[in-house]
């Protein structure tokens, strides 16, 4: 019993034996493993640490070092080769093909064609036909050396080596995408009128011709085509044909825009306070008008003269040049007001220098009012006369008292240059007379009297004659008129 138990024991034993050498054939494979991964793995962070994988049971595996990566190796520029040229220098070259429009100076200017420098590796060249549609007798007539102009490509290469190039195909291609960009944007161009011809106008604007029909020239009845020649004008392209090469353009719809701007601009320049040049337009019977340059305004009849005017022909004219003052703006409604008489020296200033309350002065009746009657001073000033001091009688209308133009006497009652008012009286003045008048009767009755005459003879002898020869002359008129009777 003993032996097999010991049997089987040493059977265990080399069970184990047989295990642990197993075991130890598998570390030996894992650890070959974990080597050639490491090998093919990239290198890890400075920071990371590679260890060694353990088993539950199994000792460590020893730590293998990663060998240190050789630094990468900077890209060498490439050498050229020889006879070519570098890549720097070919890459300051443009890259062009048929139809494109380059800008380009010209370098050379002769009878057989102009010579331009496009930046490209070859020339180009303008044949004299290629230059323009108008007719010349000299390219320099076109273009002169140094000129920067726009050309079309025609052929990148003939067979002397240039680029074939046009002006003329240019310039039309300009000359079209110019008057469509016009039209879609509405844009207002400047033109020189160039010909008058019995339908319309020939313009010019900046190179490109165009037609301006008659009715669509903003001009006056009395003003013909022909005045039109050598002016520049507002325009407006009113329509586009390219395939009949015609650009139709309006100076009446220019000229209302171009108006509406110039109104516009000058609205943000007036300013309250400034002093502007203008031309007297219209007169009417409340004001006048003055064209500022493009917006008119407005003289109100009580701001042309610190003396009262009844109409603006008084002191203006049509066409007349004059300096105003700007006392308002209305940039909403487009309205300006101005004035003349703030320009001028103004009366008021020293006003309470020139009258005195107490002053008695002569003044001259200028229009009647419900409470009074105004009366115009000496130095243009103009004063009140209350109904209440137009008389010494209680009066209901002012022409019960005086009439308009009469020059009567006044006592200035008071003197306000702020409100620019004075205060008059008639009832002072004659009461004031009529007062003194009463002293003076007063005095003359205070008088004694005055001794009586004597009489002398004389006088009674001189009395009777007189009688006497009375009597006579009577009755020699009445036998005189009985004999005429008879």
């Amino acid at each position: 019993m003993a032996e097999e138990l010991r049997g089987t024991f040493i059977e265990k034993g080399k069970g184990e034996a047989e295990f642990s050498e197993v075991e130890e054939l598998i570390r030996q494979t894992l650890a070959e493993s974990r080597g050639l991964a490491e090998k093919a793995a990239p290198a890890p962070k400075e920071k990371e640490e590679f260890k060694a994988t353990t088993l539950p049971s199994a000792p460590k595996a020893p730590v293998i070092e990663k060998p240190k990566a050789a630094p990468e190796a900077k890209p060498q520029p490439e050498k050229p080769k020889e006879g070519t040229a570098p890549s720097g220098y070919e890459a300051t070259f443009k890259e062009y093909k048929v139809g494109d429009i380059v800008q380009g100076k010209v370098i050379k200017v002769d009878h057989s064609g102009v010579l331009v420098d496009i930046n490209y590796k070859a020339d180009g060249l303008i044949l004299p036909d290629e230059l323009s549609e108008r007719t010349f007798g000299s390219p320099e007539e076109i273009v002169r050396l140094g000129d920067v102009i726009s050309v079309t490509i025609e052929n990148i290469e003939n067979k002397e080596g240039y680029v074939v190039l046009s002006k003329k195909r240019a310039d039309y291609e300009k000359k079209w995408k110019f008057a469509n960009d016009a039209y879609r944007t509405r844009a207002v161009l400047e033109g020189k009128v160039m010909q008058a011809l019995q339908g319309g106008l020939v313009v010019d604007c900046a190179g490109v011709r165009g037609f301006v029909p008659a009715s669509q020239v903003n001009k006056t009845n009395e003003e013909s085509l022909n005045a039109f020649v050598g002016r520049t004008i507002p325009l407006k392209v009113i329509e586009v044909n390219q395939r009949q090469g015609k650009i139709t353009l309006s100076h009446r719809l220019a000229a209302g825009e171009k108006s509406q701007v110039e109104v516009a601009k000058l609205l943000g320049e007036l300013e309250v306070g400034q002093v502007r040049r203008g031309k007297v337009k219209n007169l009417k019977t409340f004001g006048a008008f003055v064209d500022l340059g493009g917006i008119e305004g407005l003289i109100h009849l009580s701001e042309i003269s610190w003396q009262r005017v009844k109409h603006p022909s008084e002191v203006l004219k049509s066409g007349d040049e004059i300096d105003v003052f700007v006392l308002g703006v209305d940039r909403v409604n487009k309205k300006v007001s101005l004035g003349l008489k703030e320009l001028q020296p103004d009366p008021w200033a020293n006003a309470a220098e020139l009258y005195k309350p107490g002053q008695v002065v002569k003044a001259k009746i200028l229009r009647f009012a419900k409470f009074g009657a105004f009366a115009e001073l000496e130095r243009g000033l103009e004063g009140l006369i209350h109904i209440s001091e137009l008389s010494t009688q209680p009066v209901g209308k002012p022409d019960e008292a005086v009439k308009i133009g009469d020059v009567v006497d006044v006592k200035i009652l008071r003197v306000l240059p702020a409100e620019q008012r004075i205060g008059l009286s008639v009832k002072k003045v004659i009461l004031e007379r009529e007062k003194k008048e009463a002293k003076k009767e007063e005095s003359e009755a205070a008088q004694p009297p005055a001794e009586e005459k004597k009489v002398t003879i004389g006088d009674m002898i001189a009395e009777k004659e007189r009688a006497r020869a009375e009597k006579e002359y009577e009755e020699t008129e009445v036998e005189g008129e009985a004999e005429e009777v008879t």
